[in-house]
């Protein structure tokens, strides 16, 4: 199941360089845009993961009740899942808020 849901989110994102996000010196990111989605593709190649069970541990550290990752198989990327139906009345700038507490390069 874990498997085929990162296959499908590569797929859905795939070509969709407007949901691309990259991670900050700082190790945060954003939404760059007022167009929220609800998924969209993280590069993720600045981690410097070993493998995918690597990523996986990693972000099932940084997964919230709001915000969840997903490391895809290239090792490059992870889909980051927004839980926009749970904050419907959130803009960008809640996200982003909300968003800056999880820091990728802190273990």
């Amino acid at each position: 199941m874990f498997m085929a849901c990162m296959v499908l989110s590569s797929l859905a994102l795939f070509g969709q360089a407007e949901n691309s996000l990259t991670i900050q010196e700082n190790g945060t990111f954003e939404i760059p845009s007022a167009n929220l989605k609800e998924v969209y593709s993280l590069d993720i190649s600045s981690l410097e993961l070993n493998s995918i069970e690597e990523a996986v541990e990693f972000f099932s550290e940084k997964n919230t009740d709001l915000i969840m990752f997903r490391p895809n198989a290239d090792g490059t990327t992870a889909t980051v899942f927004l839980q926009i139906s749970r904050k419907p009345q959130w803009t960008v700038s809640d996200w982003n808020d909300t968003i800056s507490d999880i820091n990728l390069l802190e273990q």
